[in-house]
Formats: structure tokens, C-alpha cells, sequence
């Protein structure tokens, strides 16, 4: 790898399994989502060239994903994080692998009837529905008594759904973050107990945490962290 990827990939791994060790987990508990937005495809090659088995990256726009993944050097799994609109459900769905952004009522229907037709084409496996754990009006999800609703209500019964994903409010001090990832595995925890057949392998999976702040992410529980600048280096503007 360059020694801009080596070096921040040295470093995220280094951090990583620092956390693991302070919360008494284990390292392959963690799945690492790499962001690869607005990055360049040399570096992003250079990453996944050098990760044994099955990398993953996340990335923000359908379309920018849909120009980039010819042009990647070999296979990965591909996680939508960014904002899904209704007219972008059906390309979507061919594009990712997961889409962690399923964000209200009317995506995860649009979802799930592209899903039931059973075209052949479809790669998503996996589905993370997005909570508002933060009560931010500035992010999107669902709020929890919309999300218990929703599962109460037999709509996602049949979709591939793996677990809960957040955005979290914008802290200065990442340390307030904390209390929000703590009601993250606390409200995982309630779904789980409430509905322990819905999820993949009756497990709610939590993705939470990005580059300012995985480590307390890993420490409060998450199971995927979602790293891109701290992995990448900057953005090129």
C-alpha cells in the first residue's frame, strides 16, 4: 500500500483492536465498513488489494457507486450508508450487497417489493434499518416507538433484515457521543427481546461509529463501525 493507506490502515487496525481489548472483545466481533466516498479509486484499490477475505466498503451515492465498482480491482461487499431516495430503490438494490440506510416506512416498502419480485439480478442481502437514536431533526431514522411500530406491524416479517444502524447528533467532545451508542445496544437489546426471530440469525446487529469516534463505538457495543477519512486520509476537495 501507499504510505498513506498503510499508514492510516496500520493506525484505524492498531485503534480497533486497543478497543476490543479495553471492552473485553474480541477483534473479529468488529466488522470494519471502509468509506470510500469522494475517494480516489487508487486509493481505494490499494486498501482493498491488501485485506484478506472479503473487504467492505461503504459508500454514500448510488451513482457514484454505480461508476466506481467496474473499475475496482476485486470483488467486495458493498454497504449503502447515505440517504436512500424512492427512485434510486430500484438501482440500489442491484448495486449493494447491504443497505444500511433504510431510513422510514415508504423506503422499506419500496424496498421489499423490488426484493419479492425475485428478479435475478438483485445483489442486497441484507438490510439495517436507520434509528434516530440522537433525536437530532437534522438526521433521518426512525424514532424508537416508530421502529417498534413498524416491526409490530409484520411489514419487514419477511425482508433480510441484520440489525439497527445510527447517525448520531454532531458532538464536539466525542465523549458525549457515549450515552447515544449506550441507547443504541440498549434499544437493540429491547427489539432483540421483543422480536428474536426477525433478525438474521436472531441477533440484532448494530452499526454505529465513524472515524471521530469507533473506538467508543466498539467500547459501547457496535458491530460494524464505519471509518472513512481516518482510513483514506482526506478527501481530495
Amino acid at each position: 500500500m501507499s504510505s498513506l493507506v498503510a499508514t492510516c490502515s496500520e493506525k484505524v487496525t492498531a485503534s480497533i483492536e486497543r478497543a476490543c481489548e479495553r471492552a473485553g472483545r474480541r477483534r473479529d466481533e468488529i466488522r470494519l465498513v471502509a468509506v470510500s466516498k469522494k475517494q480516489p479509486i487508487e486509493r481505494i484499490n490499494e486498501y482493498i488489494e491488501n485485506i484478506s477475505g472479503l473487504p467492505i466498503l461503504g459508500e454514500n451515492y448510488v451513482q457514484e457507486f454505480d461508476e466506481k465498482r467496474p473499475l475496482l480491482s476485486k470483488p467486495v461487499e458493498a454497504h449503502l450508508i447515505g440517504p436512500l431516495q424512492s427512485n434510486k430503490v430500484k438501482k440500489a438494490i442491484r448495486l449493494f450487497d447491504v443497505i444500511e440506510s433504510v431510513q422510514s416506512p415508504k423506503i422499506l416498502r419500496k424496498i421489499s417489493g423490488e426484493l419479492k419480485s425475485g428478479a435475478s439480478d438483485i445483489r442486497t442481502k441484507g438490510l439495517f434499518l436507520q434509528v434516530n437514536v440522537s433525536e437530532d431533526p437534522q438526521k433521518s431514522g426512525f424514532s424508537q416507538g416508530q421502529l417498534f411500530e413498524l416491526l409490530a406491524s409484520g411489514e419487514a416479517d419477511e425482508l433480510p433484515l441484520l440489525g439497527l444502524m445510527t447517525i448520531t447528533e454532531w458532538y464536539e467532545n466525542t465523549e458525549e457521543v457515549r450515552p447515544d451508542f449506550r441507547a443504541m445496544k440498549q434499544l437493540a437489546g429491547a427489539v432483540q427481546e421483543r422480536f428474536p426471530n426477525l433478525f438474521r440469525g436472531g441477533k440484532v446487529r448494530i452499526s454505529m461509529g465513524m472515524s471521530a469516534d469507533y473506538e467508543i463505538a466498539i467500547e459501547e457495543g457496535a458491530d460494524y463501525i464505519r471509518v472513512g477519512t481516518a482510513l483514506f486520509g482526506d478527501r481530495p476537495s
